[in-house]
């Protein structure tokens, strides 16, 4: 009796310390394992369309990683100094799509001009355009050859040619389809930001069939105007000293 009772016992223990130690296996398989945060760049406050981010305008706090954003940036350094293309609210991820830099050129030039200019389109249909030299970012002169007794004007300058507009930036270069093989397609138009006054003179010329040319300027030069002179048939005949007479009466 004193065997069986033991072997009774140990039979119990045994069985105990089993279902303990299966509990605890199943416990520790169905605890979660925690997964590490990621540290994102976040909005410090909300931060308005068209701002230039400052280093008080964001913060880095840990998001889960199935809510932190692909594109969200993590650097303070990739963000402070940049242009907001869109409102972000406070506590938001700052993402890199979201921004811009301040001397950004191409398509959303927009965003990046001063509020008090408009974006125009200029075609690229000059001898310089066709030679496909002209980038974004690049400063150029406006040149036009006008008739001013189109405007209804009672002159007799005739035919003048002169610099209408000095040091514009291209702020970007917008182009046709792409050609075989992946080839640039024809550039077919600049987008210049100009003062509103200047874009409106700009297209009184051109719709009354002045002929339009740009002038490259070298990145060395100063963003100072040329000192230049209209261009007339006076001034050719001065320039070049060339004679004249009258023309003979019938």
């Amino acid at each position: 009796m004193w065997f069986a009772g033991g072997l009774l016992l140990a039979v119990g223990a045994a069985i105990a310390v089993f279902v303990s130690l299966q509990g605890a296996t199943q416990a520790t398989q169905q605890a979660p394992t925690p997964v590490p945060g990621v540290q994102v760049l976040v909005a410090a406050r909300d931060i308005p369309v068209h701002t230039v981010i400052a280093a008080a305008d964001v913060t880095v706090r840990e998001l889960p990683p199935d809510v932190a954003p692909s594109d969200a940036l993590k650097d303070p350094a990739d963000a402070i100094g940049k242009l907001t293309t869109a409102a972000i609210a406070q506590g938001e991820a700052v993402l890199a799509r979201r921004l811009i830099v301040p001397d950004y050129v191409g398509p959303n030039a927009a965003f990046v001009m001063d509020p008090k200019q408009v974006i125009v389109a200029f075609a690229a249909s000059d001898l310089l355009s066709s030679l496909e030299i002209v980038r974004p970012g690049d400063y150029v002169d406006i040149l036009l050859t006008y008739d001013f007794a189109k405007s209804g004007i009672d002159v007799t300058t005739g035919i003048n040619t002169f610099t209408a507009l000095s040091d514009v930036r291209i702020a970007a270069v917008i182009r046709g389809p792409a050609g075989e093989n992946g080839q640039p397609g024809p550039v077919r138009a600049y987008l210049l930001a100009l003062d509103p006054q200047d874009a409106l003179t700009i297209k009184h010329f051109r719709d009354l069939g002045a002929a339009v040319d740009l002038a490259l300027r070298s990145p060395a030069a100063t963003h100072e105007p040329f000192t230049v002179v209209p261009v007339s048939g006076d001034y050719l005949l001065q320039r070049y000293q060339i004679r004249t007479r009258a023309k003979s009466t019938p």
